[in-house]
């Protein structure tokens, strides 16, 4: 993570002019996180430009606030929607109104102190609040995806449980509650979350997820989803190009001969293989084909 530094740092501590920082920002030296905050010249992905965004915006909010919804899924490493990190979501115990600016979306309701932790010197939400708060703010694939994700990374269900029963008369609680029962802590990804949903609203059987495929007693791989009795298995890893799953010292040509095996030894155990995109998840019709043409070809013992 890139310094953060600020206007009156640059001008009081290191003698920079306002002309020094025009120049500095044209030639991409400094990238403006928002105004008055910096950071040197970076490739950062959304997740890291939003983090750099909530450590600027932190002053704002140092008045018993915490970080909260889809800022949190930053700090915690929850994935959410890209039209979510706008601004800085963060939550102020108590009643009142709250308010929504340019970069600060404040909110304020209640909030237990068990509810609150600290992770790299930002106050923020815990994993179990977050979920909950995500759950009940976004759409129901979001909500999916934000349980999933955070019962994988260690949440504790029972405790998300009772923060939703706290709310049960809240906006959202009956979503949250849903979600929650839907939840699977062996998605490894957001397509996955999104795929067992749709899956779910289609009809399909219910998948075993992270299924393990064996051939002669050997397991042969471990596929994101499969039917043991249709002899199915589904790959929601389309979105990957081969290039992104090269080993140190591979080549693009050594991935693809990699997978090809892996893919003839789950045939070779007796399973027709069906795989879609993330574009394909989000459009219940495209699945739907995509599934019942394999549920078709799979071979029936």
């Amino acid at each position: 993570m890139s310094e953060l530094r600020r206007t009156q740092e640059l001008v009081t501590d290191h003698g920079w002019t306002h002309y020094d920082l025009r120049k500095a920002r044209q030639s991409d030296e400094l990238v403006r996180v928002r105004r008055g905050s910096y950071i040197g010249s970076t490739v950062a992905d959304a997740r890291q430009r939003h983090l750099d965004l909530i450590r600027a915006t932190l002053p704002e909010i140092r008045d018993g606030s915490v970080v909260s919804h889809a800022s949190a899924a930053a700090v915690h490493g929850i994935p959410v929607a890209n039209d979510a990190w706008t601004r800085v979501w963060a939550t102020r115990p108590g009643g009142g109104n709250g308010r929504i600016g340019p970069v600060l979306h404040l909110r304020r309701c209640r909030l237990d102190d068990a509810e609150i932790t600290v992770i790299d010197g930002i106050p923020v939400t815990s994993l179990e609040r977050t979920a909950v708060d995500l759950a009940r703010g976004r759409s129901q694939e979001w909500g999916v995806i934000a349980c999933d994700a955070a019962a994988a990374a260690g949440a504790d269900l029972g405790l998300v449980s009772a923060i939703v029963a706290s709310m049960r008369k809240w906006p959202g609680a009956k979503r949250a509650a849903w979600a929650l029962a839907f939840v699977d802590p062996l998605a490894q990804s957001p397509l996955e979350s999104i795929s067992r949903l749709q899956m779910h609203r289609l009809g399909f059987p219910v998948p075993i997820t992270q299924f393990p495929v064996f051939r002669d007693g050997v397991l042969v791989a471990t596929c994101d989803f499969g039917w043991e009795g249709h002899r199915l298995v589904g790959e929601c890893d389309g979105k990957f190009k081969y290039a992104d799953l090269l080993r140190p010292g591979e080549r693009p040509e050594d991935a693809v001969m990699r997978e090809k095996h892996r893919e003839e030894r789950i045939r070779g155990a007796g399973f027709w293989i069906s795989r879609w995109s993330w574009h394909d998840a989000w459009h219940p019709d495209r699945l739907r084909s995509i599934l019942t043409a394999g549920f078709a070809s799979a071979p029936h013992h």
